[in-house]
């Protein structure tokens, strides 16, 4: 009998092994954070480079909107994806991704507030209006959670970018803003008139990342790793590493951004899985 039940499980193993093997068509994604064309024009060359040094055939797959890419992440439909610390942090934990290649730059939220709003403390902002760009952006969710308890939380107004947020709070439609550290230290004193930071975050995030399903079998997962951070990459990637001002990739670890998975939390469907 304890014979028979080894080879069921030997032969359970082999089969699993045998099915990550067999996979030759692997599935890539990123945010809808553009229009589908500019990312076709961003990521089609890469996802090609992929394809060709790895002899997979690689699927790009665009989301239409952040629920459908959201809820495509909690079903796994992805192989490979190149997204924010956040998501990485929350494949890692739950789906068993491995990071395997990064943007260079490093990340930070800064919150500024109207000076004539009399706030001098992060809990005083608890319940007031906070101008921020849509969760799941990093930076809201990044303030977001600063406040444990859902019922003291900010009341976001969503803008599309941070030069929006700042606007936003000139204009009167809120009495702060969250933003990346660095877009505020490059704004003018005309820009920051009237204002003043409130609260700027003293850890950063690691950039944006690729991540690899682990369904991926581990000479595939090397190929893949090997090309993103060779010089032969930026030929690829140009586009990419000229929107986020980068000259190629660098490696991931896993510590960096595991821990990070607890900035989903807010978000329905990210909270219980």
């Amino acid at each position: 009998m304890a014979i028979s039940k080894f080879v069921i499980l030997l032969l359970l193993l082999v089969m699993a092994n045998m099915h990550v093997i067999a996979k030759d068509e692997l599935t890539f994604s990123t945010p809808p954070t553009q229009t589908k064309k500019s990312t076709e024009e961003l990521y089609r060359p890469i996802v090609e480079y992929i394809q060709k040094v790895s002899g997979k055939k690689i699927k790009l797959i665009i989301a239409d909107n952040f629920i459908e890419y959201s809820q495509d992440l909690l079903d796994d439909k992805y192989d490979i994806v190149f997204d924010g610390p956040q998501f990485i942090g929350w494949r890692i934990k739950k789906r068993n991704h491995e990071v395997i290649a990064k943007l260079p730059r490093k990340l930070n939220f800064l919150i500024f507030v109207r000076k004539d709003a009399g706030i001098k403390k992060i809990r005083k902002l608890a319940g007031k209006r906070v101008c921020g760009i849509g969760s799941p952006n990093l930076m809201t969710l990044g303030l977001l959670d600063m406040y444990p308890n859902p019922a003291s939380i900010p009341t976001i107004i969503p803008v599309t970018s941070f030069k929006a947020a700042l606007a936003c709070v000139h204009e009167g439609k809120a009495v702060a803003a969250v933003v990346r550290n660095k877009f505020w230290h490059t704004r003018s004193a005309k820009q920051k008139k009237g204002l003043k930071v409130l609260y700027e975050a003293k850890r950063n995030w690691p950039d944006r990342g690729f991540s690899i399903s682990k369904s991926v079998d581990v000479k595939t997962r090397k190929k893949i790793r090997k090309a993103l951070l060779s010089p032969a990459v930026k030929e690829k990637a140009g586009l990419l590493f000229e929107k986020y001002k980068a000259k190629h990739f660098i490696p991931a670890k896993r510590a960096e951004y595991a821990p990070l998975d607890k900035l989903l939390r807010p978000i329905w469907g990210f909270h219980k899985r």
